[in-house]
């Protein structure tokens, strides 16, 4: 019977980069150390590890960070010494400006009549003393209202005959419309009936005019509420002659009281002393 061979196991040894005289001073405690020991014993019981770079990497950037300081530390040179200055004593000096107490009494003094009286300053302390300020400024201020005051009413003016102007186009009678503008205008002032009323006219001319104006009434009223214009309320309609108004409690209830007597007509008297006569009659009917 044929015996096995064994077979025998070769270990290669691995090429480790030389170590640094740092590393070699910081001893195995270090995280590289220990790895590197791990490795020794892994290789040992099984089989090499591949080489790779990382080792080499982690090396190099090992020895960066301490040529960093040593840079920064040949830079810092230090802290720069003072500058030695020539130091100058400043002297203050607080002087309060004194006057005569005499003089400054007498100003007092004289400052507060003028401001407790009741009368205003002459001409002559106003030429001395100057212009007063802010006179100036609210007699421009004065001014600049009127102005605009001015031309306030002459807008509203002009926004309240402008339908007079646009008449005053397609007619040939400009005096009318001066004389409806002047019309208004006093309306506006508080007149209370116009320059065209007519007082006396005859009675069917009358009637046809109020005709005419309600009228017109009805025909705007129907249209803006055709369109959905909203109105004011109608004013002013007359009451219907069929309503009897309510006497007053002083008032009589027989003729009519004036000037402080009463005047009865013959139709009252005879409509007080009616029912006598009546009963006499038939009294003397029945006889």
């Amino acid at each position: 019977m044929l015996g096995k061979r064994k077979r025998e196991l070769v270990i290669a040894p691995r090429q480790t980069p030389p170590k640094s005289p740092k590393q070699e001073e910081s001893g195995d405690d270090s995280p590289s150390g220990n790895n590197d020991v791990f490795r020794r014993y892994f290789e040992s019981a099984f089989e090499p590890l591949p080489f790779t770079e990382t080792d080499t990497l982690s090396a190099s950037e090992d020895e960066e960070p301490s040529a960093q300081p040593s840079d920064e530390e040949s830079d810092w040179e230090g802290l720069s010494d003072p500058i030695t200055a020539v130091s100058t004593v400043q002297i203050v000096e607080h002087k309060v400006a004194q006057l005569d107490d005499a003089a400054d009494d007498e100003q007092q003094r004289q400052r507060y009549k003028e401001f407790m009286t009741s009368k205003p300053p002459s001409q002559k302390k106003q030429g001395a003393k100057g212009a007063i300020p802010g006179k100036r400024s609210e007699q421009d201020d004065d001014e600049s209202e009127a102005i605009n005051l001015k031309h306030d009413l002459d807008l509203q003016r002009l926004l309240k005959e402008s339908h007079l102007l646009e008449q005053a186009k397609a007619s040939s009678l400009p005096g009318t419309h001066r004389h409806k503008a002047v019309d208004m205008r006093m309306q506006a002032l508080g007149s209370k009936d116009s320059l065209f009323t007519q007082q006396k006219m005859p009675l069917s001319h009358r009637r046809g005019i109020a005709a005419k104006a309600v009228s017109q009434e009805a025909l705007r009223r129907r249209e803006a509420k055709e369109s959905g214009i909203v109105l004011e309320k109608a004013t002013g309609k007359n009451k219907s002659s069929g309503v009897r108004r309510d006497r007053g409690v002083d008032v009589p209830a027989v003729g009519r009281f004036r000037g402080g007597t009463l005047k009865l007509s013959k139709n009252d008297v005879l409509d007080i002393r009616g029912s006598g006569q009546i009963g006499k009659s038939r009294k003397r009917g029945r006889r």
